[in-house]
Order: C-alpha cells, then sequence, then structure tokens
C-alpha cells in the first residue's frame, strides 16, 4: 500500500476533526432540543393549572355573591294576587309592585310598607270595607240572665285580638281612626301577643295605654 505523505495525513485528520465536531453538535443540539420542549411543556402545564384555579375561584365568588331570595305570598286588595319570588331583605312594598300595585278600594293606612318579609310569608293587603264588617266574637253587653249584676258583665275585658271597630271605641280615648288602625296593625302583623303591643300602634302612646290597659286583654 502506498504510504500517504504528510499533506495528505493533515488533510485527513481535518476531515476526522470536522466530522467528529459535526456529531458531537449534533447530539448537544438535540439535548438541548429536548430540554427546551420540557420547559415549554412545563411552562404549559403550569399556566393552564394556573388558569384553572383562577376560574375556580371566579366561579366561587360568583356563586358567593348571588343574593338569596325569599317566597311570600300576597293577597287582598292587589291586581295581581299570588306567590312571588324576591331577594332576600324585600319589603312589603316590594310585594306589592310585583302584584301589579293597589286596587283602588286598598287600604293600606295601618300597614307598615318598610317592614322586612321573611320567607314564606303571607301578605294581606285589606280592602277599605273590611273594617266594618269584623266578626264580633269575645264578648256580650246584653244583661245576663243569672245572678251575677249587670255591671259584672259589661265590664268584661275587650279583646284587641277579635274585638271589632266599635268595639274598641268603647274603649277609653279610642276613636274610628285608632280602632281602624289597630285592626289594620293586626291583619299586617298578625295577633298582639301582648296587651303592651298595642302600642306599637301609630297613636297608641304611654298615656292612652295607661288608661286602657285594665280594660283589654289578648287570647
Amino acid at each position: 500500500m502506498k504510504e500517504r505523505n504528510p499533506k495528505q495525513k493533515i488533510i485527513i485528520m481535518c476531515i476526522g476533526i470536522i466530522l467528529l465536531g459535526a456529531i458531537m453538535y449534533y447530539a448537544y443540539a438535540k439535548e438541548e432540543n429536548h430540554k427546551l420542549t420540557e420547559v415549554i411543556s412545563y411552562e404549559e402545564q403550569t399556566n393552564t393549572q394556573e388558569n384553572q384555579m383562577k376560574e375556580d375561584t371566579t366561579n366561587q365568588e360568583t356563586a358567593t355573591e348571588e343574593p338569596s331570595q325569599i317566597t311570600i305570598y300576597i293577597t287582598g286588595a292587589v291586581k295581581q294576587p299570588g306567590v312571588y319570588t324576591l331577594p332576600e331583605g324585600s319589603r312589603i312594598k316590594d310585594a306589592i309592585e310585583q302584584a301589579q300595585g293597589l286596587q283602588e278600594n286598598a287600604d293600606i293606612e295601618g300597614i307598615n310598607l318598610a317592614y322586612i318579609m321573611e320567607d314564606s310569608m303571607q301578605i294581606t293587603i285589606p280592602r277599605k270595607q273590611e273594617n266594618a264588617v269584623e266578626p264580633q266574637t269575645h264578648i256580650t253587653t246584653e244583661p245576663s240572665t243569672n245572678t251575677k249584676s249587670t255591671k259584672e258583665t259589661t265590664t268584661q275585658k275587650i279583646n284587641i285580638n277579635t274585638a271589632t271597630e266599635e268595639q274598641l271605641q268603647t274603649l277609653s280615648g279610642i276613636g274610628s281612626t285608632t280602632a281602624k288602625k289597630i285592626i289594620q296593625y293586626r291583619k299586617a302583623n298578625g295577633n298582639f301577643k301582648t296587651i303592651e303591643d298595642i302600642k306599637n300602634v301609630n297613636g297608641i302612646g304611654d298615656s292612652k295605654y295607661s288608661k286602657i290597659k285594665d280594660k283589654i286583654c289578648v287570647k
């Protein structure tokens, strides 16, 4: 075999070095590209998790901010009586608006329109002519046929939860207007629990209460 001269040997060595460098560069570039791919994949996964957490937090905040609701039944002198659902904290005036407003004969003088309603509450708006037809169920002033005196029969206490307008007017200081307010108050708020609750009616203060407290009762 013909022996290569020194120049040829140098050329072959250079080619070998170039090939070796190319192979090493290719291997290094491939490894770096793999690492870069892993980094990008990890960042994408992290971003996806962060976005999911933000979305979950937003959904929870939205759910928390949704207001609670109550369902009430309004009847009586309104244009559209029925069951309505309103935001918690709504007042009687809001229920009347939902029921398309009041009828012409509605009597709201003794109703607190700012009263905050509760769930499952029933509100009855009275009509003006209803004040005169309150059933009389509690006492009689006719003379007794037994041995008791007439004075004992007629001094029975008046039940303020069932008394009519006429019967309430027999109390000292209670006129037609105040009697109507008492009837309207118990329609809007329910029966009086104690006789002192009558002071919640507009127009009845301590002075007037002291005059009638011995003549009234609740049953």
